[in-house]
């Protein structure tokens, strides 16, 4: 392994360790000590890579954001066939991505709870459900048109279904492999339209 290679994969350990520490504890009870020592770095490893304590709690937030932001925004490069079968094929994506970044979501919900606390974080966490709202609304408003969808407000669908990928993971802390994962997906389609049949 090269070093730049080591030194990628210690900051992953410790980012990994920092959204962790950080989804448990919070920002202000989460010292360095904790990061390092879960990571398994010295103390100083971690100031090598973040520049300090928010820097790495911004880190923590909006790298792994990133890494999520794909199976949101590139919807109809990811998902194809109807409308119909473009939102489940969305929502059987997008509850897994929300059922294995247990930690990071439960971070998420500390910046999403104190927006006047973290607004420039929480300003980029709306964002992101903006231009998913964004993204997803032609698709609604098709399968509207083709009567597979509830008439009503696109925006509120996709605000709604957004809620409830929100609420999961708070209300479950079950591993991602539980069955209430899959049941779910039959209850997060019924925000977009009538379901008769099982989840397929």
């Amino acid at each position: 392994m090269s070093l730049d290679e080591k030194k990628k994969k210690k900051r992953a350990a410790i980012l990994e360790a920092a959204v962790k520490t950080y989804s448990e504890n919070g920002f202000a009870e989460t010292t360095i000590s904790a990061i390092a020592k879960e990571a398994g770095v010295s103390f100083g490893s971690v100031f090598t890579y973040f520049a300090t304590k928010e820097a790495l709690f911004e880190a923590a937030i909006l790298e792994p954001l990133e890494e999520i932001k794909p199976y949101f925004i590139e919807i109809e490069e990811r998902y194809r066939g109807t409308p119909m079968e473009m939102i489940k094929a969305m929502i059987d994506c997008q509850l897994d991505v929300f059922a294995r970044n247990k930690d990071f979501l439960r971070l998420t919900q500390q910046v999403l709870a104190r927006p006047e606390r973290y607004p420039v974080l929480f300003a980029d966490l709306s964002n992101f459900v903006d231009v998913f709202v964004e993204r997803v609304y032609p698709i609604i408003e098709k399968g509207q048109e083709q009567g597979d969808f509830y008439e009503g407000s696109p925006v509120l669908m996709a605000q709604s279904y957004i809620s409830l990928l929100n609420g999961l993971r708070l209300t479950f802390i079950d591993d991602h492999t539980k069955l209430i994962w899959s049941n779910m997906k039959i209850q997060a389609l019924r925000l977009y339209g009538p379901v008769t049949e099982g989840w397929e």
